[in-house]
């Protein structure tokens, strides 16, 4: 029994996760800001919409990463090596038969996409240039997802840092090559990005062979042939796939808000969301340190080790939201003009860069704690604050755009993040239940 966490082995597995995490919206930031210095607003809007259909399409199914760091986590603290091979085999042949059916089905998917989203004709054309290239990495982003899931749940720090790092730091030298000393404009970014996904899932087989430790036994293969197990697993799936098909309502909501309101306003709000993703997958990567822990929690049955868990993870949120608040009120404006030299663009976003700073103050909370509850394994109350963040995300959207047009759309996006921090703090006695 551990009972306490101290703050050293919490920062000692979370920094790590924090620094790999975060580099994951670098790809799309460092894909805006390539096209954002291209003549054309058409550019930065084409990828920015591709890479939301996109976060559509992986993050429907980032519970296939989600879950997986929370059974391996579980099977790291039970000791049983079955469990182990388990928490990798099972989500990985779900893996693959999800990425096998998006492959058949991506025209369809694309076309009412476009429809939905309405932008301007040249937009997208080369947004169907962009996600042609982009859709033959499903199979590989969707296996990276199990992998590193896994790896981060049986807290293999330096394999999941160097797996995350090199393939986010290939995407990105890869782009600017192609882009700019190729001339491969947009189809250049979209290759970029499906090297970088091949490139991660051979890193992520990799870290396993080596380090994972895995035992493999033909009782274990013959478990993978009982349907139950996928189904209890399906179960925790599915209400962290309606998580996430209600943040993609949301999303998609706030995408369509700033369409309707032209192509500069669209490509304004994009700077500014991808700027906001990178402090945002900062928190995400000290949720995934809150999850590992929570996740050996419940594995020990140590009640006071997920307190401790609380305590620890809070305390370090609130010294990181000062410490970035005020490097975003310092250098917001050089962080936006690094991302475009479209002055139109560049100024608009200036307009409304405050919401770089009020977004991680509304989101922190809600963020960590979604770690917390998915490392038990308590998906359900996800699922419920989902419901609710989405129904007033819709109102209230339309309620303040229509008085504050812009404004009124941020202001909606971070007020619902703060609604989804206050029903996880209410739902936390809940907890309880699950070290009974």
């Amino acid at each position: 029994m551990l009972s306490q966490l101290t703050y050293k082995e919490y920062l000692k597995v979370t920094i790590p996760f924090m620094l790999s995490t975060a580099t994951q919206p670098l790809l799309g930031a460092v894909n805006t800001a390539v096209m954002g210095h291209m003549s054309e607003a058409f550019y930065i809007a084409a990828v920015s919409l591709g890479v939301i259909l996109f976060n559509n399409i992986y993050w429907l199914f980032g519970f296939l990463r989600v879950s997986t760091t929370s059974f391996s986590a579980q099977a790291l603290g039970s000791g049983s090596a079955k469990d182990k091979f388990l928490a990798l085999a099972r989500p990985l042949l779900i893996a693959i038969v999800i990425s096998l059916i998006f492959l058949i089905i991506y025209p369809w998917i694309f076309k009412y996409y476009a429809l939905l989203m309405k932008p301007e004709s040249q937009v997208v054309e080369l947004m169907k240039n962009y996600c042609d290239i982009i859709i033959w990495g499903a199979p590989f982003v969707l296996i990276n997802y199990v992998t590193l899931g896994w790896l981060m749940g049986q807290m293999i720090i330096r394999y999941t840092m160097f797996m995350q790092i090199s393939m986010n730091v290939l995407n990105i030298v890869l782009s600017i090559v192609f882009v700019f000393i190729m001339n491969m404009n947009i189809q250049g970014v979209a290759y970029a990005s499906l090297i970088a996904q091949i490139y991660g899932c051979m890193v992520g087989f990799i870290a396993i062979y080596k380090r994972g430790n895995l035992t493999i036994r033909s009782e274990y293969i013959q478990s993978l042939k009982t349907i139950q197990p996928f189904l209890a697993m399906m179960k925790v799936n599915v209400d962290l796939m309606f998580r996430t098909v209600c943040l993609l309502t949301i999303n998609n909501l706030f995408a369509i808000a700033g369409a309707s309101m032209g192509t500069v306003t669209l490509a304004s709000n994009a700077v500014i969301l991808e700027i906001i993703f990178i402090v945002v997958y900062f928190i995400d990567g000290m949720a995934n340190g809150v999850s590992v822990f929570s996740g050996k929690a419940k594995g020990y049955k140590d009640i006071n080790l997920l307190n401790s868990v609380l305590k620890i993870s809070l305390r370090c949120l609130a010294v990181f939201i000062i410490f970035i608040s005020v490097i975003m009120y310092i250098t917001k404006s050089y962080f936006i003009n690094m991302m475009t030299d479209l002055a139109v663009v560049a100024n608009y976003a200036n307009d409304y860069s405050i919401y770089l700073i009020l977004h991680p103050i509304c989101a922190c909370v809600g963020l960590l704690l979604y770690g917390m509850y998915t490392g038990i394994g308590n998906t359900a109350s996800i699922r419920n604050m989902m419901f609710v963040a989405v129904i007033f995300f819709y109102i209230c959207q339309k309620i303040l755009m229509s008085y504050l047009g812009n404004d009124g759309i941020w202001l909606t996006y971070n007020l619902t993040y703060l609604l989804e921090s206050i029903i996880l703090i209410l739902y936390l006695p809940s907890l309880k239940k699950y070290f009974n």
